[in-house]
């Protein structure tokens, strides 16, 4: 069975592009296809430059549940979501992400694992 997930970016344009770009090319895993949307209405994942869109947190229309990227050039051991992605971004970190973010999305919502994932929700 496919599962389709949806993500979204608040970042520059320029970032927005190689998201895309990247999605383009790594999106579709087999059983895992992921695709872009504009907005964060309805999306799986959100990735949120923190270095200039931190403050439009927390998204006022998100679904409930969805995981938070943290893309940053300051790798925090103290962020407040447990998903980083490294500026500047490069194909092979984005696709561990996208790995990392199957396990948590694919896990029941009784695995511990999972509920720890998702207990940040902006």
């Amino acid at each position: 069975m496919t599962c389709h997930y949806v993500i979204s970016v608040l970042a520059e344009e320029q970032d927005k592009a190689l998201v895309k770009s990247l999605l383009a090319a790594f999106g579709d895993r087999g059983d895992n296809k992921w695709t872009y949307q504009d907005t964060p209405t309805n999306t799986d994942v959100v990735i949120v430059d923190f270095e200039s869109h931190a403050q439009k947190l927390p998204l006022p229309d998100a679904k409930a549940g969805h995981v938070v990227v943290a893309y940053t050039s300051k790798m925090s051991t103290n962020s407040p979501t447990p998903f980083m992605l490294p500026k500047p971004l490069r194909g092979r970190d984005f696709v561990k992400l996208l790995e990392r973010l199957e396990d948590v999305l694919k896990a029941d919502d009784e695995d511990e694992f999972a509920k720890t994932h998702r207990r940040i929700v902006f």
